[in-house]
């Protein structure tokens, strides 16, 4: 496992989370199911941090999304720097972020923990059903704009689906990550691919 940050108080509602520095120190168990942070790849924190032969700020979003799946799956609050810190280039696929990777390494990683992860899903339905069963999915957007924003290629995360839509952390738009999307938003998005995780300390329960 890999060094956690300062502790945070959870919010009630996924629009008022926001995220903290780094400095490797343990954090608390936040409880299940009410953690999500958001972390952006723009934060002047980290984001010059070399990664994928770049930095956070303009190759991290992959990374980005995988720091919060680990806080959100395993309680302890790990930023990107923390995280690529410890993947280096091992969750890369021809230098760019590789969300199954990323899963696979979050299972072994944190082996006692739980956590499960799918392979890639290309279908939307089939990631929706596992979000609405409680999951986490990465997603990759590709030559597709999802509210606020055009990408040629980008990771995000569906994270939990209530009764305004289903919520994404965009690691690269702070108005995506605090807002609903409706499935036909969603459709409309030309979301190639997706990596469902589930487990964890948040359970199945937290969506």
């Amino acid at each position: 496992m890999i060094a956690a940050a300062n502790t945070q108080q959870p919010a009630p509602h996924p629009q008022t989370e926001q995220s903290e520095t780094a400095n490797d120190v343990p954090a608390d168990p936040k409880p299940a199911g009410t953690f999500m942070p958001l972390y952006l790849q723009t934060e002047p924190q980290w984001a010059s941090v070399p990664y994928a032969g770049g930095t956070i700020c303009d190759s991290g979003c992959g990374l980005t999304c995988a720091a919060m799946a680990v806080t959100y799956l395993t309680g302890q609050e790990v930023t990107p720097p923390d995280l690529a810190a410890a993947v280096g280039d091992s969750c890369l696929t021809d230098g760019v972020n590789d969300p199954e990777k990323f899963g696979k390494w979050i299972v072994e990683t944190y082996h006692d923990s739980g956590i499960t992860s799918t392979g890639k899903l290309y279908r939307l339905d089939d990631a929706l059903e596992q979000v609405d069963a409680g999951a986490i999915a990465f997603a990759g957007i590709h030559n597709g704009t999802l509210g606020d924003a055009a990408y040629t290629g980008h990771v995000v995360m569906i994270w939990r689906h209530d009764d305004d839509g289903y919520w994404v952390r965009d690691p690269d738009s702070g108005v995506n990550s605090t807002r609903a999307f409706s499935r036909e938003e969603l459709e409309q998005a030309n979301l190639v691919y997706f990596v469902c995780m589930k487990g964890g300390t948040n359970g199945d329960a937290g969506n």
